[in-house]
């Protein structure tokens, strides 16, 4: 498992960084700084797939690469799911869903635990024998496609209470 430091691992490199410039915001916890996190959680989701595309484009493929692409994906969720909801950022859902956002945060953080211990057994088991990297499944990637746009909405705290419920019970379901 080599890495090389080419153009699709420096936008994973700066998705981490904006994981980090996210989650110092939402500790903020002003208006301002809950917009910018907002803002820069689209630029770090809208970027997620030019890694990819930029890797197969650019002929730089590498599973190291791609390992480290699923782990900023949960950088990115995660810490900003957990600190917008510390904030009471997903208030105005309060009377649309029992128990809210926590059936919503206890799906999102269970598939992120659920991809890296994928990533991490995988690692494992490439030490005795060389194993394919899977391709992520339909369902993972509707999944994500999902879990994000509500982070956003809860965060930025666009659109109806309705459409950020909706979100919350599409990514349970």
């Amino acid at each position: 498992l080599s890495w090389s430091f080419n153009t699709p691992n420096a936008v994973t490199i700066v998705r981490v960084a904006l994981a980090i410039v996210i989650a110092w915001l939402l500790l903020q916890g002003g208006a301002t700084e809950i917009l910018l996190a907002g803002i820069l959680l689209i630029v770090g989701w809208t970027t997620d797939g030019l890694d990819g595309l930029l890797a197969r484009r650019m002929g730089q493929s590498t599973l190291a690469g791609a390992l480290f692409d699923l782990v900023a994906d949960r950088m990115l969720m995660t810490p900003t799911l957990i600190l917008a909801i510390a904030g009471g950022l997903w208030s105005r859902t309060a009377g649309l869903m029992p128990f809210n956002p926590y059936p919503y945060a206890i799906t999102v953080v269970a598939a992120d635990l659920t991809v890296l211990a994928g990533v991490f057994t995988f690692i494992w088991k490439r030490r005795s024998r060389a194993i394919p990297f899977p391709a992520p499944t339909l369902i993972a990637r509707i999944t994500y496609s999902v879990q994000m746009p509500t982070l956003v909405v809860g965060i930025l705290g666009v659109g109806p209470d309705m459409l950020l419920a909706a979100l919350l019970y599409l990514t349970i379901i």
